[in-house]
This record gives C-alpha cells, structure tokens and sequence, in this order.
C-alpha cells in the first residue's frame, strides 16, 4: 500500500481510507463529534476544504458510525484535534496551497 501525496489534497475529498469524513476541517474535530453522515456530490466548501453541506447533485448519502468493526468508521485518527482554532484555521489554509 502506497500513501497518498499531500499536493491536491484540498481536492481529495471525502477523507480517510474509508471515505468517512467530508473534509478536512471535520477531520480536526474530536473524532465523537464527526458528523455521521453527509451527502457526497460535486459541490465543494473551500472554507472547510471539503464537501459542502448542500450538495444538489447528490443521490448518496455517506453513513458513517464510531465503530471501527464496521469499516465506516469516522472515529480514527485524531491527529490535530487538540489545536486550537487559530492553527486549525492556519493549517487548513496552507494545505490549500499544497
């Protein structure tokens, strides 16, 4: 298995091998408040870098749980969580650059 590069990634969305979280500013929260589900389609949010909440296209809604048996699980990977909001909001806008 070969990871991912970071160039793009503001375009890679929806995040983690499961395809589980929207975007990446989802993906700083604390994994318990992930949303649980989320339309998948392609309108995007280049404040969240991401899906956008609203997507009109979308025919797929994307169910996701905290169970990490289940292989949707949005629960994983807390790296950057306890930053604060300003770095949060800092290293989102650099990986827009990448």
């Amino acid at each position: 298995y070969e990871s991912r590069v970071m160039q793009g990634i503001w375009a890679a969305a929806p995040y983690l091998h499961n395809a589980s979280v929207p975007s990446l500013a989802e993906l700083l929260k604390p994994p318990q408040s992930r949303v649980a589900s989320f339309k998948v389609g392609p309108a995007y949010d280049r404040a969240t870098v991401g899906l956008a909440v609203e997507q009109p296209k979308s025919t797929f809604t994307m169910q996701t749980d905290c169970d990490r048996r289940s292989g949707v699980s949005h629960c994983g990977h807390d790296y950057g969580t306890a930053l604060s909001d300003a770095e949060k909001k800092a290293l989102l806008e650099y990986l827009k650059t990448l």
